[in-house]
């Protein structure tokens, strides 16, 4: 099924040229926004390319939604400049919207459709008619093919978030839009929504979401924008993020070594107990650990319930801001 030829066929307007893998498909220049005497989003400029997976990270209220509010053209900014595959984001709102596939932080379902006709209806809109078998086929790819005459009130909340991205693809887009996909969602169903952002990379789509969980970010995303209040204050991959802290790493173990041992060590750079735990911190893990298993074997203890945690998004975002994500 070729959804996208029959969005190319009804489609009205300029035509947008399908942007190669590597190429800027989304390109924001100077961004501001504001409510009233809030200022929203303060000269943000970003730039998305075709392929990857994007991600704008930061707080609640740091102007993540904003930004995505403006760049899906349903808010228009005091100054800068948005385009969408080509498209003056302002002066073509409907040929950008049309090209897009949306899953915003809350989806207003019809509680007295079944879900296969929700998906039917949401295709519509954009001039895209699929039969149930083909719906059927869409929902069984995010394993809701056994609720396909449920009512979507009758839907857990993981699987209503899984109707979401049914929903965000209906159209068959080449760029997808996520704002938050996973708040709320439990480890599981979160991961679950993982690995289908991973498949919607896969198939060739450029993905665009949201999060304030670094983690999630750090998993899924090619490069990364940190937002605070209503600015970029960095965007880099992930790798490149957490490599410019020069930050060690964190070693953390119940056995009870002297302190004047553990910090002799030449690969330690910091020694303290907290709660009953030795936390040391060390430029060179490998080192830092073999160096203590030799030590536990002089005082004839063994080394267990040890961790080591590398710095990660968490840690760039707390070293930028002085706080941690809430």
């Amino acid at each position: 099924m070729n959804q996208a030829a029959t969005l190319d066929r009804t489609a009205t307007g300029p035509t947008a040229t399908v942007s190669a893998a590597g190429d800027t498909i989304i390109d924001v220049q100077g961004l501001s926004v504001s409510y009233g005497a809030v200022k929203a989003v303060r000269g943000i400029s970003l730039q998305v390319r075709s392929g990857e997976i994007f991600g704008i990270v930061g707080p609640n209220g740091a102007g993540k939604t904003t930004t995505l509010s403006t760049i899906e053209g349903l808010i228009k900014p005091d100054s800068g400049t948005v385009t969408v595959m080509g498209f003056d984001v302002r002066q073509h709102t409907d040929d950008v919207q049309r090209k897009l596939g949306i899953s915003l932080q809350t989806t207003a379902f019809f509680d007295n459709l079944k879900c296969w006709e929700l998906v039917r209806l949401y295709a519509s809109m954009y001039e895209v008619f699929l039969t149930k078998t083909q719906v059927v086929e869409m929902l069984s790819r995010f394993e809701l093919a056994e609720k396909a005459n449920a009512l979507s009130s009758q839907l857990s909340g993981g699987q209503q978030q899984r109707m979401a991205l049914v929903l965000a693809i209906c159209n068959d887009p080449q760029i997808v839009i996520l704002d938050e996909p996973t708040t709320g969602l439990d480890p599981q169903v979160r991961r679950a929504v993982w690995d289908i952002v991973r498949e919607l990379r896969a198939e060739g789509r450029t993905v665009l979401l949201t999060t304030h969980y670094m983690e999630e970010a750090q998993e899924l995303c090619s490069r990364i924008a940190i937002i605070d209040r209503g600015e970029v204050i960095a965007l880099d991959t992930p790798g490149r993020l957490i490599n410019s802290l020069k930050a060690d790493n964190l070693i953390s173990t119940s056995v009870h070594f002297p302190e004047d041992e553990v910090q002799a060590i030449p690969s330690v750079t910091g020694v303290r107990w907290d709660g009953g735990r030795l936390l040391i911190t060390s430029r060179d893990p490998r080192d830092t650990v073999f160096a203590l298993q030799k030590l536990a074997v002089e005082h004839h203890q063994v080394l267990t319930d040890l961790t080591v945690k590398q710095p990660d998004l968490e840690d760039v975002f707390i070293a930028l801001t002085g706080r941690k994500v809430e």
